[in-house]
């Protein structure tokens, strides 16, 4: 068993630790950039479809061959640490696929696509997740969480491993968290699921939330293609124990930079995250996006003041000191009742030693 440690005191382990890497692996698994522009000619087009595939090819392969125990795979599971907010203590883990490139990425889009396709290896993978999860919650002092992503059509096939996990952890045990993730709807078959399985000792979380609607700007989603939405969010509140902030969105409400590889690292900011933080001026943005999140926070506070909203960035103090206080949601980050992903490690995944 362990004590929650401190970010300071988890870095200074963390620092020597780096991703696992195999000869080979980023060249084989890495995502192929520069999609072809319309005018480009048909064998530049040809050549990128051939990347594409035998990328997607490859990554099918090795998640086959990890979720089939084949220990040549080059996937490997780790964990990403939540901290409080305030405190800086660990609060919990996330469960992080990575593949053996030395890198911090995770291994998309392709990971999602097989997920999608693979009917077969697919849930055995997720059960492998889960099982990855429940031995560290053994091993993990009780407060703490340790949370696995999965797909709202993933969740019965797993129901009865999850149960029958849950009943594994007691009182003297880390938390098993169930993060429904945002990659396909969450049906009114789905939501009894979720609540037959709580009422059974099941905990879950509602991962990504953010603005949903037929028309989404910047860090929102498109109707249909996500289902963590505020409207969701509040509407079933009393399901999850745990709701967290969309990455982009969390980015832009608190005009913070998101590293993949920490800062200690040499790590640079995500080009794309940068550009969702608007200019001061732009008030009626900003204005619009810091009222969706104060209502999502004041809404599933007012009657569920347990629940644990986790921000899916690093912020601290000194992020907001020099900035206009008006520039951010009214609430207080900093009051001890937020949780923050990642922090100065960014989204490095490390193994469970580092934590104990």
């Amino acid at each position: 068993m362990c004590e929650s440690i401190t970010e300071t005191a988890f870095l200074e382990k963390a620092i020597e630790l780096l991703p696992l890497t195999k000869e080979g692996v980023k060249e084989k698994l890495q995502f192929p950039f520069g999609r072809p522009k319309p005018d480009d000619p048909d064998e530049v087009k040809a050549a990128f479809t051939a990347k594409q595939k035998a990328y997607q090819d490859a990554i099918n392969s090795e998640f086959a061959k990890f979720a089939n125990n084949d220990e040549t795979s080059d996937v490997y599971l780790c964990f990403q640490p939540i901290w409080n907010a305030q405190s800086r203590r660990l609060s919990g883990l996330e469960v992080l696929a990575r593949v053996m490139d030395g890198g911090d990425n995770a291994p998309m889009p392709g990971l999602k696509v097989w997920q999608e396709n693979d009917a077969e290896n697919a849930p055995k993978f997720l059960l492998k997740q889960i099982t990855f999860a429940t031995d560290a919650c053994q091993k993990l002092a009780p407060g703490l969480s340790v949370s696995v992503n999965v797909r709202p059509d993933e969740l019965l096939a797993a129901k009865d491993h999850i149960v029958a996990c849950t009943a594994t952890t007691g009182t003297m045990c880390a938390t098993l968290l169930i993060e429904i993730t945002e990659y396909s709807p969450i049906t009114p078959e789905i939501l009894e699921c979720i609540r037959e399985m709580k009422g059974n000792g099941c905990v879950f979380a509602l991962d990504d939330v953010t603005e949903v609607n037929d028309t989404p700007g910047k860090c929102m989603a498109k109707t249909g293609q996500h289902s963590c939405s505020f409207v969701l969010a509040k509407e079933y509140k009393d399901l999850f124990a745990v709701q967290k902030l969309s990455l982009p969105l969390a980015c832009s409400v608190y005009r913070v930079f998101v590293y993949p590889t920490p800062k200690y690292a040499g790590g640079s900011p995500v080009p794309f995250l940068k550009t969702l933080i608007f200019p001061e001026d732009q008030r009626d943005e900003i204005d619009l996006r810091k009222k969706l999140v104060e209502d999502w926070v004041k809404d599933i506070r007012e009657q569920e003041q347990q629940v644990r909203i986790v921000i899916e960035v690093s912020v601290s103090p000194e992020d907001l000191a020099d900035k206009p206080r008006d520039l951010f949601p009214e609430f207080d980050i900093f009051d001890g009742t937020f949780e923050i992903q990642g922090g100065q490690s960014g989204g490095r995944g490390f193994p469970l030693e580092a934590f104990l």
